[in-house]
């Protein structure tokens, strides 16, 4: 038998041959437009043009363009015939592959040349500071401390739960250059210790650093746990913990610490243990190598604006520095090109955006709530200055097109760029262009990034422009998958392909159109049933002068086994006030479903019914959809009719 493979730019695509020397064969291949069309079989010839007019012709000595290579490298399938393999690959430049460690990558190999003296954060209103060498030396101070007197070794965990003071990127790059893998617990106001506690046990934590306002909760938690030590950024009368401050007056600088060198050891060490949300299915803890965090940061740093200008940009902290997505822009990001970052006592919102203006912060990264409460604010009124910003980027949700204007509205006709990633993956797709801005789509590939979708239905691979789940791997390193979860890495298959759970399709330029989260498309209709987009109800429903946000979800319906699309709305600020504000929403409600009903067609329509919610129950920053859906479930019968009762603990009040 016979296998032939070609390497194109956006790919490798598989030949394979029958019983017989390319007697028949199918050849098939992709274009670097990552189009993929091209098939021979015996005795015919075919040309296709690609952009590089391309001519493959059968002879009795020689396939032209192609590389002969052993079929042990190919699956053979056993019809004799292979399915082709279509892989959209990345348009954009590919990094080297990553050989070290995060701490040396982000302050001696990666970053642009610039002063070591660099003030790199700065805390709002206190004005405390921390230059680039501040952070290097005491990290490296803090990791000797870690490693002696702690003993924690390569491997250990280390978390942090912790506001963001100003020593908070000394505790994150500290225990990354003592070898350890961070465990990163985000600062959410209704956490419980019983929360805490629980991600301790399942990172298996040796070590928390927190802070004097959450010591009581820390402690609490950590004797839920087991045995797990405490250390404190700040000092505090009376504390029996070792405050960060102590150990770096007892940690070298100059000891010898973590360090990889090679590209295999960079894959075997965990950098991070992160969490994924829980907003659509259980939490898991997921892996992410050194490897896989220098490959997303270099893919990041290929994507960013070409107005940047890191001598006189200024970047904002806008939530807990614990979320990973928020560490990686502004503990990883910033440091690489030298970009100021500003600290914040409390979560960015309408109440506190003045401190854009106080810092000319030139960078938001704003997540789906936030942009929710961005709209709806008067900057004018409030003599907001928001001139100094002139990149907007959110991630962790979709977001409608509607509200995306809404905010490059209040900021001066900025366009709110999306970022697509998960947290298994870490970024994958960011808007950066027009082309990848078009309405629906979620920006192109970044560096290193492969895709591909699949059916749904046959699991076969899909072209150019067709629908099924997105898979995705990074050419840089391998997805490690969840810790101690055997079941969920089945995600992942033997190729290092990740199944995102995400419903759409690439375009020619490798652009993404996701349509929905395959868990949020709801069946509907009699028989086998049909899957809709609740994001497609959401488009409509938003669309009504009233609706400020909305989260369409499908309530199932015990005696049908079909979910009926039920929409969550909160409604602008002008429609709150009314002498009657019960029969006032019960009103809007009616309202909002009739307008959304006459534009909705067939089993598009909200058979769920509409209800006003004062906010959104919420995991992390993503909307916690599973919770709506339990709400609507405690609803009882009455979801069908879009009646719920008067009231649903915490979240369906009036507004």
């Amino acid at each position: 038998m016979a296998a032939l493979a070609m390497d194109r730019h956006c790919g490798l695509a598989d030949i394979q041959s029958g019983d017989t020397a390319l007697d028949p064969y199918l050849i098939a291949f992709r274009s670097s437009r990552c189009s993929l069309e091209s098939t021979l079989s015996k005795n015919r010839r075919r040309t296709e043009d690609t952009g590089t007019h391309l001519r493959y012709q059968q002879t009795s000595t020689a396939v032209t363009n192609l590389t002969v290579v052993p079929v042990s490298h190919l699956q053979i399938h056993s019809t004799g015939l292979a399915a082709s393999t279509m892989i959209f690959e990345s348009k954009l430049p590919l990094p080297s592959v990553p050989k070290t460690d995060v701490f040396n990558y982000i302050f001696h190999q990666g970053r642009r040349p610039y002063p070591w003296s660099r003030v790199l954060y700065r805390v709002d209103q206190t004005g405390e500071t921390l230059t680039l060498a501040e952070l290097e030396e005491k990290s490296r101070r803090l990791a000797d401390a870690l490693r002696s007197e702690y003993e924690i070794m390569p491997k250990d965990v280390v978390g942090i739960f912790a506001k963001d003071r100003i020593q908070y990127p000394i505790a994150y790059f500290g225990a990354l250059a003592a070898g350890a893998t961070v465990a990163l617990i985000p600062v959410q106001q209704e956490m419980s210790e019983t929360d805490i506690a629980t991600r301790l046990v399942q990172s298996q934590v040796k070590l928390l650093i927190t802070d004097s306002d959450l010591l009581r909760l820390a402690e609490v938690s950590t004797d839920l746990a087991g045995a797990v030590r405490l250390i404190t950024l700040d000092d505090s009368p009376n504390q029996l913990w070792a405050s960060l401050e102590r150990l770096l007056a007892r940690g070298r600088p100059d000891a010898d610490l973590f360090r990889l060198e090679s590209e295999a050891s960079a894959e075997e060490y965990d950098a991070f243990l992160n969490r994924t949300s829980g907003s659509t299915g259980n939490v898991k803890s997921v892996l992410t190598s050194h490897a896989h965090f220098i490959a997303t940061m270099e893919g990041t740093i290929g994507t960013i604006p070409d107005n940047t200008d890191p001598d006189h940009d200024v970047w904002l902290s806008p939530l807990s520095l614990g979320f990973f997505i928020n560490a990686k822009l502004h503990m990883g990001l910033n440091i690489l090109l030298g970009i100021p970052v500003v600290l914040m006592n409390g979560p960015l919102d309408e109440t506190t955006v003045d401190v854009i203006g106080r810092h000319q912060v030139s960078f938001l990264f704003i997540t789906p709530p936030i942009a929710a409460r961005l709209a709806r604010a008067d900057f004018q009124a409030s003599g907001v200055d928001v001139r100094s910003v002139k990149w907007l980027l959110t991630a962790g949700a979709p977001m409608h097109d509607n509200l995306r204007q809404t905010v490059s509205k209040q900021f001066g006709g900025v366009p709110l760029d999306l970022e697509w990633g998960t947290s298994e993956t870490m970024l994958i797709a960011i808007q950066r262009d027009a082309d990848s801005r078009r309405s629906g789509y979620s920006g192109t590939l970044v560096n290193g990034m492969q895709a591909k979708v699949i059916s749904r239905v046959t699991g076969q691979e899909l072209g150019v422009g067709e629908a099924g789940e997105i898979l995705v791997r990074n050419r840089l390193c391998r997805f490690k998958g969840y810790k101690d979860n055997e079941v969920a890495n089945r995600d992942f298959d033997a190729e290092g392909w990740f199944h995102t759970g995400d419903y759409g399709h690439l375009d020619e330029n490798c652009n993404v159109f996701i349509m929905d989260r395959i868990k949020e498309l709801l069946k509907v209709g009699g028989g086998y049933g049909t899957h809709i987009s609740a994001a497609e109800l959401e488009t409509v429903v938003f669309e009504h002068p009233a609706v400020a946000s909305v989260v369409v979800v499908g309530i199932r319906n015990d005696f049908t086994q079909l979910d009926e699309p039920t929409a969550f709305v909160i409604l602008k600020p002008e429609y709150h006030h009314h002498p009657n504000p019960q029969l006032h929403i019960h009103q809007l409600e009616r309202d909002i479903l009739h307008f959304a009903n006459q534009k909705l067609t067939g089993l598009r329509k909200l058979t769920g019914g509409v209800r006003c919610l004062s906010h959104f129950p919420t995991t992390g920053f993503k909307i916690n959809r599973r919770q709506l859906k339990q709400m609507g479930h405690a609803a009882g019968p009455e979801v069908a009719n879009g009646l719920f009762p008067s009231a649903v603990p915490n979240y369906v009040q009036s507004v």
